[in-house]
């Protein structure tokens, strides 16, 4: 008995020995938090204390379990109240994807069939969108304006109440798209707002209703809603913040756009979600293949978007991701399918941008080897070339996106680029490749011939051509009295003036509580400087101008007829 006591008294000593060692050696999950923690305090915090910002929540998933959770900042900076994994955000477009569920779930069920045309369950939708299939609204290849830029040129400001009836109306008046359908990619979010109307034709119940049983209470989602109808403030719902370089200033959200945006939930809840894409919980292993499948355009090239998720990669691993803003909120999801690894990012701090911290983080996660020039602010920092820049600056126009202009030039020692009336100050990483920290944008000049008339932006694993603009260009010959006079848009019932005065062309309208100034482009075109309005056309009749058309980057060649 003795020697029992003895023996077990041994082991109970080896048994502390080795609990002691274990404790004295941090975890592989210790190790995680304390890096990830590290990291967004830095980024998110500054190292300042909690009561001070707004910030954001943050659940890592792996497989079926939460291997981290993080909080940082504050829900309410004005009653100081912390943000947990349970506050309740706006989470914008990010909701996208339970939309796309939700057609996924119907057409699993037999209740709706992609490939038909939307006018079947929407009749009184105007001709230009007769031809578009429910598929093309769910992969963003309907051609349909974006309502934010429609609403945007008729003076609507984002704090302004706005519902869903309200955008369908504004749709109903449209007179034509931005392209043929089918034939291009252009992120729209009407399309998502058409899509719960159909669904709610297709089920004759409220959207609303239907994804809260049908998707939310099935993975006990129970702080996932829809903000209520009349847009009344929700105290649960943490406050949203932009920043105006001194101070946070709250931001009034009075959006109700369910389909596109307007859903409200938690890390928490979210977290659940991107555990079914590993468990399967609801539905099954096929309706989530559909959901992740890459679409397609009309003549079979494939689009990088599915069912409400980008289906694109992260250092060099595949993902499924959606990310969302509006107002100070910013909010991501993204779920690496062959590392079962699924992360959500929650916040209320405009300053903040989701996609710059995944980059980040999945270095962190995965234990990945930080890459040179990952980001260009990482990047060692040159002198400018000024002899090469006299050759880079200039105006130039993206290819892809006819409008869309970049002005590079040099004020004082310092070299700038102009995007939409916004100057970003330029660094060099060689004498032909310069970089915006702000924007982790790249730009690098192709010299030929000693000569620069073209550069290649690098952004968010994208690349854009743009082509400069040619002096002979600018030589205008136009009579800009022609031009003058009042112009109506059925389309958005909204009059804009076009003035003359002091030896340039503006546009006057009391939606605008400033005067636009128009910069001669070439042909009867006209550039803008501002995101709002991106390019004008002056339409000739018979020598005489009786209409133009003005284009954004989402929403195209809407046509205003001279009335005086």
């Amino acid at each position: 008995m003795k020697e029992q006591k003895l023996a077990l008294i041994g082991f109970m000593i080896l048994l502390a020995i080795s609990l002691l060692q274990c404790k004295s050696k941090p975890t592989e999950e210790n190790e995680l938090q304390k890096q990830l923690d590290d990291y967004f305090k830095q980024e998110v915090l500054s190292n300042s204390e909690d009561t001070e910002c707004p910030g954001l929540s943050i659940i890592i998933t792996e497989k079926d379990s939460i291997i981290y959770i993080g909080n940082f900042g504050l829900s309410n900076l004005e009653n100081k109240t912390k943000i947990t994994e349970n506050t309740v955000f706006d989470i914008a477009s990010t909701s996208k994807q339970f939309t796309g569920m939700a057609i996924a779930i119907l057409e699993d069920q037999g209740k709706i069939n992609v490939s038909y045309k939307i006018v079947k369950y929407l009749p009184d939708l105007p001709e230009c969108m007769h031809e578009i299939t429910i598929y093309q609204l769910v992969h963003h290849t309907s051609g349909i304006r974006d309502w934010p830029a429609l609403f945007g040129l008729q003076g609507w400001q984002a704090e302004d109440q706005l519902s869903i009836d309200d955008i369908y109306e504004l749709l109903k008046k449209q007179k034509s798209i931005n392209f043929n359908t089918g034939t291009g990619f252009l992120y729209s979010n009407s399309n998502y707002n058409l899509l719960i109307k159909i669904i709610e034709e297709a089920t004759n119940i409220p959207f609303q209703v239907w994804v809260s049983e049908n998707i939310f209470s099935p993975l006990d989602m129970n702080n996932t809603f829809y903000v209520a109808k009349d847009n009344k403030t929700n105290s649960s719902v943490a406050c949203s913040y932009l920043h105006n370089g001194q101070n946070y200033l709250p931001f009034s959200n009075q959006l109700y756009a369910p389909g596109s945006s307007s859903l409200k939930s938690t890390t928490k809840d979210i977290s659940k979600w991107l555990i079914n894409f590993y468990n399967f919980n609801l539905g099954d292993k096929s309706i989530l293949e559909r959901t992740t499948q890459k679409g397609k355009l009309s003549n079979g090239d494939e689009i990088n978007y599915g069912y409400g998720l980008n289906i694109t990669k992260v250092k060099n691993m595949n993902v499924y991701a959606h990310d969302g803003a509006w107002g100070g909120y910013r909010t991501i999801t993204a779920f690496f399918p062959e590392q079962q690894v699924g992360v959500v990012i929650l916040s209320n701090n405009g300053t903040l941008n989701p996609q710059e911290l995944i980059n980040d983080i999945v270095d962190i996660i995965f234990k990945l080897e930080k890459e040179k020039e990952t980001k260009a602010s990482d990047t060692e920092e040159v002198e400018i070339n000024n002899e090469f820049f006299a050759l880079c600056a200039g105006k130039y126009e993206q290819v892809d996106d006819k409008g869309c202009y970049l002005t590079f030039f040099k004020e004082g020692n310092e070299y700038f680029v102009n995007i939409y009336d916004n100057d970003y100050k330029l660094y060099a990483k060689s004498d032909s490749v310069f970089y915006v920290k702000e924007a982790e944008a790249e730009f690098v000049f192709h010299l030929e011939d000693g000569k620069v008339n073209s550069h290649t932006l690098n952004q968010n694993g994208n690349s854009y051509l743009a082509i400069k603009e040619l002096e002979e260009k600018n030589e205008c010959k136009i009579n800009f009295n022609h031009l003058t006079g009042s112009y109506y848009s059925s389309e958005l019932d909204v009059e804009y003036e076009i003035i003359y005065e002091d030896k340039n062309l503006k546009i006057r309208t009391d939606v605008f509580p400033m005067e636009i100034s128009l910069e001669y482009y070439k042909g009867m075109s006209f550039s803008c400087s501002t995101g709002l309005i991106q390019s004008i056309s002056f339409i000739e009749n018979n020598g005489i101008i009786n209409s133009l058309s003005i284009s954004n980057p989402r929403a195209k060649n809407i046509l205003f007829q001279k009335i005086n």
